[in-house]
């Protein structure tokens, strides 16, 4: 069956089966043909404009011909894939790509329990990374680099909001050669503000003064770097460079530039899930630990906690964060978890790896190892369930995991899950 004629503009109409990885959805030309389409929702008839990319139709809805129950109005906000959807049907879609990726995976079916809500659906991020325009602060679209202004992010704190007012109102967004703004802000509303510039740091210090006056507690500047974010570092311009954000039950050191996870609250509930998982013991080691968050949080339950770290300022925060907080049963080491050897004595491993996942090596380094029991914490479905396969053919059985919802209105989910020999 051929398909018919386009429409003027050159969309087809589809009908939506269902989510999968990545924010898309996957729909059927009137041929039959498969196509990905962002926009959608399953049981919708939509038309969209798509051309092949990597061997499949991929495109964009343009208009909804018979919407699915649970659409709602899309935020402004060009970021929020799911936010066309209500909150509960973004959690049950959520659910329904995890199946589906262990489903392609492990070959079987896996029965998958409700994604956890996150405690707030709105205003629950403590770091945004807006782009500049000449008209203030927002988003680029995806796959463009036309920004959609916002005046405020409705996923940000209130505490990040005012931040982002405050530099909108002093023109930080019009700084000569500035590309972006990062604004992190803990829970007693104390902001930390770094420009992403193309500029000399010395050409940016009357604007990094005028932030603090206005109540920003701390500004630096990042060169921008085509290659990726903070590359080369940031440069101290005025302020505080640290400030203190709760995490379960520790309050860790976190700046501007590095990475902490951007929703304390979920992240609060899954580390104290993890700790109940991880119970107790002699010997737990933590691969990709960055500032050492959860290593810190499994200290009361185990005699030695070592964490490894490739980063050189997540050390160093974490470090001092642990002698702060009096835990002189962690260390941390600077090493490579790709490369680092991994204990004979472990009692528990805990892998917390970047959207990639882990690599091939790490993996057979796993399952070569002797530790009995692994704790994988993820942000990628994909990956993920493609880690949680190989580890079984390894010798790993999955015994439990649980979802939690840590960015709302994102196709994004977090995973907890444990693995033991079988």
């Amino acid at each position: 069956m051929s398909d018919p004629p386009l429409t003027r503009d050159g969309a087809v109409e589809l009908a939506v089966e269902r989510m999968v990885h990545g924010g898309l959805a996957l729909a059927r030309k009137p041929s039959g043909e498969i196509a990905l389409v962002a926009g959608a929702l399953p049981g919708e008839r939509v038309l969209a404009r798509v051309e092949p990319k990597r061997g499949v139709w991929m495109g964009r809805t343009l208009q909804v011909l018979e919407a699915a129950p649970g659409r709602v109005a899309a935020p402004a906000h060009p970021g929020l894939d799911y936010g066309f959807a209500a909150y509960p049907l973004q959690l049950e879609l959520k659910r329904e790509v995890i199946a589906d990726s262990l489903r392609r995976a492990l070959g079987e079916e896996r029965a998958v329990s409700p994604v956890r809500p996150a405690p707030q659906a709105w205003g629950y991020r403590s770091v945004v990374q807006p782009a500049t325009s000449a008209g203030g602060l927002g988003y680029r679209r995806p796959g463009s680099d036309d920004v959609v202004v916002l005046g405020e992010d409705p996923t940000a704190s209130a505490a990040v909001n005012a931040a982002w007012r405050t530099a909108v109102e002093l023109r930080a967004h019009m700084a000569v050669g500035a590309r972006e703004l990062v604004i992190r802000a803990n829970d007693a509303g104390e902001a930390l503000l770094a420009i992403v510039s193309s500029t000399p740091a010395r050409k940016l210090l009357p604007l990094a003064h005028a932030l603090v006056g206005a109540g920003i507690h701390g500004v630096v500047s990042a060169p921008y770097d085509p290659r990726g974010r903070f590359r080369r570092g940031a440069e101290r311009l005025a302020g505080r460079r640290t400030v203190l954000q709760r995490y379960g039950e520790l309050e860790l050191t976190v700046n501007a530039t590095s990475f902490a996870q951007p929703n304390p609250a979920a992240a609060t509930e899954l580390y104290r899930a993890l700790v109940e998982w991880a119970g107790s013991g002699g010997h737990a080691w933590e691969l990709f630990a960055g500032g050492g968050a959860i290593a810190m949080h499994l200290a009361s339950g185990f005699e030695a906690v070592t964490a490894l770290e490739v980063d050189r300022g997540a050390v160093a925060r974490g470090e001092a964060d642990a002698a702060r907080l009096g835990l002189e049963n962690v260390r941390f080491l600077r090493a490579d978890a790709r490369q680092a050897p991994l204990p004979q004595d472990a009692d528990l491993l805990v892998v917390d790896p970047p959207r990639a996942g882990l690599a091939a090596e790490l993996r057979a380094a796993i399952g070569a190892s002797g530790v009995p029991r692994l704790l994988y914490v993820s942000c990628d479905v994909a990956t993920w369930a493609r880690d949680v396969a190989d580890l079984e053919r390894r010798g790993y059985a999955l015994t439990r995991f649980e979802p939690f919802d840590f960015y709302p209105h994102t196709h994004h989910v977090e995973l907890l899950s444990e693995l033991t020999r079988a």
